[in-house]
């Protein structure tokens, strides 16, 4: 692949990175008139980024072992294709369906978990070594762009419109993106197809949502008194995590292969 092949992946790559990193930090400005339009109080209002993120950690793992699995091309465009599904869901929400937002937030957050690591494997895929470093750094640099422009793109928005244009605009952007990966991204599958870790994942996901949910419910006012009320989430999620060290430990393809936890540089950070 030569370089000009090379940056027109890399742009496909960024604006992927850019819409799903930019959901985070546009919605901010929103959160008050999202509140006020369903009727909600501020903890209940808090699960509008939480749900985002709680499936975010979920469809990390979950993308980047398909990737693996079924090729990067094909897991990148159906994280897109979910981002954008989630966004229409979200947009349309009207109350007093909140769980309908919620439910459009949980799929923005499965969608744009997977796009930073597969777009990262992509890298490693199609770049030489002396250009990765690169390559991962202006992704990287992808989230920084987002938090600073994020909150003012979102404030003009909202002036223009209502909190739906928020999520409006990110179909015309992932249809876009969606043409130039199908045209340019390179369908690359592993030659030999191993079984999905079903298990695993279930576990994980699990263990994940518990500890998102007890996380969430947390009083920084009262904390000793919320422990207690969430100690059996708590509790229930490193059950979960200690059942899945066993199920990785023993599975053939892990989601988590615990030789990684072995490395020098996990060990030190």
């Amino acid at each position: 692949m030569d370089d000009k092949k090379r940056n027109q992946v890399l742009s496909v790559l960024f604006l992927g990175v850019l819409m799903g990193a930019l959901d985070i930090a546009i919605v901010g400005p929103a959160m008050p008139a999202i509140r006020s339009s369903f009727g909600i109080t501020e903890r209940l209002g808090s699960w509008i980024f939480g749900m985002y993120i709680l499936f975010n950690l979920i469809g990390t793992p979950i993308m980047a072992k398909l990737s693996d699995l079924s090729g990067r091309r094909w897991i990148y465009m159906l994280d897109i294709a979910l981002f954008a599904l989630g966004s229409m869901i979200t947009a349309l929400s009207t109350p007093p369906n909140y769980w309908l937002l919620l439910l459009g937030r949980g799929l923005q957050g499965l969608g744009a978990g997977g796009i930073f690591p597969v777009a990262s494997a992509v890298i490693g895929d199609t770049f030489p070594p002396e250009k990765r470093g690169s390559a991962l750094g202006i992704i990287g640099a992808v989230f920084g762009i987002a938090f600073l422009v994020g909150p003012l793109l979102g404030s003009l928005v909202l002036k223009l419109g209502g909190w739906n244009w928020l999520f409006f605009i990110n179909l015309p952007i992932a249809v876009v993106i969606l043409i130039m990966a199908w045209r340019l991204l390179p369908d690359t599958r592993p030659a030999v197809v191993q079984g999905f870790d079903t298990p695993g994942m279930l576990v994980l996901t699990g263990m994940l949502a518990l500890l998102a949910y007890a996380i969430n419910q947390l009083d920084t006012t009262a904390i000793w008194p919320s422990l207690q009320q969430n100690g059996a989430f708590l509790l229930a999620a490193v059950i979960l995590l200690v059942l899945l060290v066993l199920i990785e430990s023993r599975s053939s393809n892990p989601v988590l292969p615990p030789q990684l936890f072995n490395r020098r540089q996990l060990t030190l950070t």
